[in-house]
């Protein structure tokens, strides 16, 4: 199920107020630091979602235009580009 015309904030905020386990859901972001360039972040209910961010525990930011996908049990539901 790829989910395509939408924004990274919508699709983020429809999961997170949606009915599903917000625990199902991981983004993919870009990560100067990786040897891959990307790294994978599991969401759950500590996430806080702005139009600009994604705050992960009161501490990690994340600017949304470093998302590069978001996957549902492992499978991507939107994707930037080809991850």
């Amino acid at each position: 199920m790829l989910l395509k015309n939408n924004t990274i904030a919508g699709i983020l905020n429809k999961i997170k107020w949606g009915k599903d386990d917000l625990r199902r859901y991981a983004v993919i972001i870009v990560d100067r630091i990786s040897p891959s360039g990307l790294k994978e972040i599991n969401l759950g209910d500590d996430v806080v979602i702005r139009k600009d961010r994604l705050i992960i525990g009161g501490e990690a930011v994340i600017p949304i235009h470093r998302i590069v996908a978001i996957k549902k049990d492992g499978e991507v539901i939107w994707s930037r580009r080809s991850v």
